[in-house]
């Protein structure tokens, strides 16, 4: 796989990631996304975007800066977010053009949300190898329900009196987002209560 190209330097001589990209990430971690940063932190091979809903993930991976990978996987008993088999909307293309297109997808109760499975695109998988060394950047708990209640919200306002229990889904806090970085014979404690 491709190395993500090198980071951008400024006058100072600090390596950072091209301001593009920095502010694609913050808006997901203000929506609601954590951040999983597959390798070096000044070059990673990966970034990775998740936001867990009941029964789905929203994913954005960033293999190359140029082309994003948005997508929506079930959650199954083993969920990988690096190696997803299975998705049931995905959307590949230029940054701004993938971020909006997972911002605009609807609340997973929504009527019109997609619901049927296909294999999910290559260029959502970042190998085992170039996953480590990892940093995880998890939303505040007013974050990690953002997105949630925008799209409730959304989905109240657009659809009217055909809605029924969306505030159901809103969670009431952040969840171990940690949902498979490296389950399958990985380190990583289980998830509270679970």
């Amino acid at each position: 796989m491709r190395r993500l190209p090198s980071i951008t330097v400024d006058r100072g001589g600090h390596a950072g990631l091209p301001a593009m990209v920095e502010e694609l990430l913050v808006d997901m971690v203000n929506d609601g996304f954590a951040l999983y940063c597959c390798g070096p932190k000044a070059a990673p091979n990966a970034l990775v975007t998740c936001y867990e809903w009941d029964h789905y993930v929203d994913l954005l991976t960033i293999r190359d800066f140029d082309r994003i990978v948005t997508a929506r996987m079930p959650k199954r008993e083993s969920v990988d977010i690096f190696a997803p088999e299975v998705v049931v909307w995905a959307y590949e293309g230029p940054p701004h053009d993938a971020l909006r297109a997972l911002r605009d997808l609807v609340h997973p109760a929504h009527p019109s949300a997609p619901t049927i499975e296909y294999p999910a695109p290559a260029r959502l998988c970042v190998p085992r190898a170039q996953q480590r060394p990892m940093t995880i950047r998890l939303p505040g708990p007013s974050r990690a329900r953002a997105r949630a209640a925008r799209l409730a919200t959304a989905m109240t306002t657009n659809a009217g009196d055909h809605v029924v229990g969306v505030s159901a889904a809103v969670p009431t806090g952040p969840r171990d987002f940690r949902l498979a970085a490296g389950r399958a014979g990985g380190t990583h404690a289980p998830a509270p209560g679970g």
